[in-house]
């Protein structure tokens, strides 16, 4: 499962935050990756949900927007003990959080990451896109399988994403569809330019069976979304 969830933005994140833990347990998830998840001096938000969802959390600082008084960052959480836990650069604005559990004789890696979401921005997103890329194709020449999940800030069929694309499989299909950033969410500002496409993503190597995808967060905050996304879940299967 992967959500961007908007840190503490919004005159309602407490009532937000409570919709958000409901809306992960609803799912069941092995695995939830956060972008956007949110550090104050006294609390932090996947810290919370791993307590209240009995998963392992981690959390990376990004170059996120600060909310009111918060760092906001990059969080997974996990029903399995964590091997190793790694903040990669991608760019001199961007990470990425990596994740890795035991799988029989090698290990599976799960990698988030916020890409750069600007308009103007497609050559530091297809290098971010790039440099994601490497990480994974280095991990799979180990022998080890791979799943990156995030808000890579970018619809289908644009060119920044290709190089992730020629590493990994797109969990949805059909390709098209699927919205994660629609005008029908009323924390969406109007106009922008990523508006009514899907922006977030589960991509996973081809030795892994995917099953269905969903989205869900439409409406667990008293009849509104908990954030400006939609998440994502999609059913893997690992021999």
């Amino acid at each position: 499962m992967t959500w961007n969830v908007w840190g503490r933005f919004g005159d309602r994140w407490l009532r937000r935050q409570r919709a958000i833990a409901d809306t992960v347990r609803g799912q069941r998830p092995d695995f939830v990756v956060l972008q956007e998840t949110w550090r104050s001096e006294n609390q932090e938000q996947i810290a919370l949900l791993g307590f209240e969802l009995g998963m392992t959390p981690v959390f990376a600082p990004s170059r996120m927007p600060r909310g009111p008084d918060v760092q906001l960052g990059l969080g997974i959480l996990s029903r399995f003990p964590l091997r190793e836990v790694e903040r990669h650069t991608l760019s001199t604005r961007t990470v990425a959080l990596r994740a890795e559990i035991r799988l029989g004789t090698g290990s599976l890696h799960f990698i988030t990451s916020c890409l750069d979401w600007e308009e103007d921005y497609q050559q530091e997103r297809f290098a971010q896109a790039t440099s994601l890329a490497a990480l994974v194709t280095e991990l799979k020449a180990g022998g080890d399988q791979v799943i990156v999940a995030g808000d890579l800030s970018t619809p289908p069929g644009r060119p920044e994403l290709a190089p992730l694309f020629a590493v990994l499989d797109d969990c949805w299909q059909p390709h098209h569809g699927g919205v994660t950033y629609s005008s029908r969410n009323p924390w969406l500002g109007k106009g922008e330019w990523l508006e009514n496409h899907r922006i977030d993503y589960i991509l996973a190597a081809d030795g892994l069976t995917r099953g269905s995808s969903r989205l869900t967060g439409f409406n667990e905050d008293h009849g509104r979304p908990p954030s400006d996304h939609y998440a994502v879940v999609t059913d893997v299967r690992v021999a």
